[in-house]
């Protein structure tokens, strides 16, 4: 009994031994199946890789192992290369732009006292239109005008000062502009009011002119005043010397007269019987006028006053005679 009882026990793990051996071998059999077929596989691989591929042929266009569509576009970069460049518009950047060489400055001085409307026009400009500032720089062939209640000084490149009162106005024709035999010439007219100045530049190789329509005068080292209304002119020097005449292109051809000379007119005769016509000419004249001395002529060119003033006379006492002396001693001038 105890035979039979340990056989069937026997049996019984004999045959649970053995289904576990089936499972385990079918299993290792699904494995070594994939495992096979991979081995294969990259074996197969591994042989095509490592078996030398046959030479290839060299076909034109097709160099150092360049495909085929790599060299269309090399040959389509060495056809751009070739060809005429298309040049893109510059910008204003890389444009060059010329620049002509600036000329000298034409500036002669700058406006250095302003008090009231002041104005100035360009040759060939018919108004007056242009404000003028202080510091506006001052040019030859340039006209300044005052207003009523108005004043100006104009402080030139040479050191010389020109005042202009109210109601005055001046044409710069020229500024020491460099004539042809080497000297400087400055041609100053004034038109109408009065002008004060002081004229330090005038020499040897200068030459400084002060005109009126009627006479010009020659300027040197010196500070005078000239006063133009509708009837006459007169030109007052304070210090220096100052040679004046109604004939301009004559005046180094005329002997000069001091106007301590100057005799006024004598008394008219009655009428009397003259000769038949005749072409009446202006008397031509040459006045060196000097420290505190004057002379007044009229419309007509002729001298109607001339001699010394002093400082204590009415015309002496003026607010214009006395802002300009304070000016001048603000400036350390005579």
């Amino acid at each position: 009994m105890r035979y039979a009882i340990a056989l069937i026990i026997l049996s019984a793990l004999f045959l649970q031994i053995s289904c576990k051996s089936n499972e385990v071998i079918q299993d290792d059999r699904r494995d070594v199946t994939p495992r096979t077929h991979e081995t294969v596989d990259n074996d197969k691989i591994s042989a095509e890789i490592t078996e030398p591929a046959p030479e290839e042929e060299k076909l034109p266009g097709i160099v150092n192992n360049i495909s085929p569509k790599e060299d269309l576009a090399d040959q389509k970069s060495e056809s751009i290369a070739q060809a005429p460049v298309r040049k893109e518009p510059e910008t204003p950047e890389q444009t060059a732009v010329e620049v002509e060489p600036q000329r000298p400055s034409d500036e002669k001085g700058i406006v250095s006292y302003v008090e009231g409307s002041v104005r100035k026009k360009a040759v060939g400009e018919d108004d007056f239109r242009t404000n003028v500032a202080l510091k506006t720089p001052v040019r030859s062939r340039e006209a300044y005008r005052t207003m009523v209640r108005s004043r100006a000084e104009l402080e030139l490149s040479e050191m010389d000062i020109l005042r202009l009162a109210p109601r005055t106005t001046v044409d710069l024709v020229a500024l020491y502009e460099e004539t042809r035999t080497g000297t400087q010439k400055t041609d100053i007219v004034l038109e109408e009011g009065d002008l004060w100045a002081q004229v330090n530049s005038a020499g040897d190789n200068s030459e400084f002119m002060m005109n009126t329509d009627i006479a010009a005068a020659a300027i040197t080292g010196t500070n005078f005043r000239l006063s133009k209304n509708g009837e006459q002119t007169e030109m007052r020097v304070y210090h220096g010397e100052v040679k004046i005449s109604n004939a301009r292109d004559r005046m180094d051809k005329i002997e000069p007269s001091s106007v301590t000379d100057f005799k006024k007119p004598g008394q008219i005769m009655g009428p009397r019987q003259v000769s038949g016509p005749r072409q009446v000419t202006m008397d031509e004249w040459v006045y060196i006028v000097r420290n505190m001395q004057k002379i007044t002529f009229d419309n007509t060119g002729r001298v109607v006053a001339a001699g010394e003033f002093k400082a204590t006379d009415p015309e002496e006492k003026t607010d214009w005679v006395e802002w300009n002396r304070r000016m001048d001693r603000q400036r350390g001038l005579r």
